[in-house]
């Protein structure tokens, strides 16, 4: 028992849990140079706005996983933003309102998967395009405009604003959705398949795995993530705006690739993603109190971004060569 005990502490020191140790020791640092950063209402705060960049990139962790990408993400995040605003102010209820805003948004993973599976465009290519009529079409809904939500409140509401016992709802449910998603991912065919893909494209063709209903899906999913997201964003500023999708790009891309050194070494995973989303809020808010400007945090975002592509690289050659060596 003592053995046991022992080689599952050794565990938790193994290069895949060292982004965790990060985390634990930036909230030491700010907590000791900010009073206000380790105050319970910045805390939960912490939490709060990393429910809504969970979501949203939550359907790109598993696009990246199967080897592909998905740039658009962020602009639906902001058509559906500006779409859920002007539907609000014209009266509609906040149940129908997000209907059919997130189905709107929805079609541009329709369009995307499209793209990609029955037209063979590069992935990046397709959803460059997408992204880029996604965020003409939001500029062209709100005139290039913040659009101010002239009636708020309803259950979006009480979802971004709620607690129970102190903890913010949107969070509890943002990891509750992540814990049937690692379910998902690591427990069923669909979840193999999905790395098998991204491992090697043409054994899984000659394996029969329907390649195409897996990407489509996930593409579609994707836009519908990162539509419920747009909804969330919407009720968090009271309202729409065309433009908001560019702080998430970059954030978006560096939370997947930073995600994949945890857990599933090299690997995008679910909740790889859900620990880089909150190391990257904690990182924005301590930085933010102590007055450093805006620009470093977007070197050390940068960094971590290339940090992270480079190990998903090295690790998907080493499996590579590991595979040709038993062979």
């Amino acid at each position: 028992m003592k053995h046991a005990k022992t080689f599952q502490i050794t565990k938790l020191f193994q290069p895949q849990y060292g982004l965790i140790w990060v985390l634990f020791l930036m909230l030491i640092v700010f907590s000791a140079a900010s009073e206000v950063f380790r105050t319970p209402g910045n805390l939960l705060e912490i939490l709060r706005q990393s429910g809504i960049g969970a979501i949203m990139v939550l359907g790109l962790t598993w696009i990246v996983a199967t080897g592909e990408t998905d740039v658009s993400f962020p602009d639906v995040a902001a058509f559906t933003s500006v779409m859920t605003a002007i539907l609000v102010n014209a009266g509609l209820p906040w149940g129908v309102t997000v209907l059919v805003a997130v189905a709107a948004g929805t079609v541009f993973g329709l369009i995307s998967g499209s793209l990609v599976v029955y037209l063979k465009f590069p992935a990046l290519i397709a959803t460059i395009a997408v992204a880029g009529i996604a965020k003409s079409t939001a500029s062209l809904l709100g005139k290039g405009q913040v659009i101010h939500i002239d009636r708020t409140g309803g259950f979006v509401y009480e979802i971004v604003y709620g607690t129970v016992l102190g903890i913010p709802i949107l969070f509890l449910i943002t990891l509750g959705i992540y814990l049937i998603c690692r379910f998902l991912q690591d427990q069923t065919t669909t979840g193999q398949h999905l790395y098998a893909l991204g491992e090697n494209r043409q054994a899984t063709l000659e394996a029969g795995i329907n390649e195409r209903k897996i990407l489509m899906s996930f593409f579609i999913l994707s836009a519908l993530l990162a539509s419920i997201g747009g909804v969330l964003l919407t009720a968090t500023l009271s309202s729409g705006n065309p433009r908001i999708g560019m702080s998430y790009f970059l954030d978006g891309l560096t939370v997947v690739f930073l995600g994949a050194m945890i857990i599933k070494a090299g690997q995008p995973n679910v909740i790889g993603t859900l620990i880089g989303v909150i190391l990257l809020s904690v990182l924005g808010n301590g930085l933010t109190l102590l007055g450093i400007p805006y620009y470093v945090g977007t070197i050390v975002k940068g960094i971590l971004l290339l940090l992270g592509i480079i190990v998903v690289t090295l690790a998907k050659r080493q499996r590579s060569a590991e595979k040709l060596y038993v062979t």
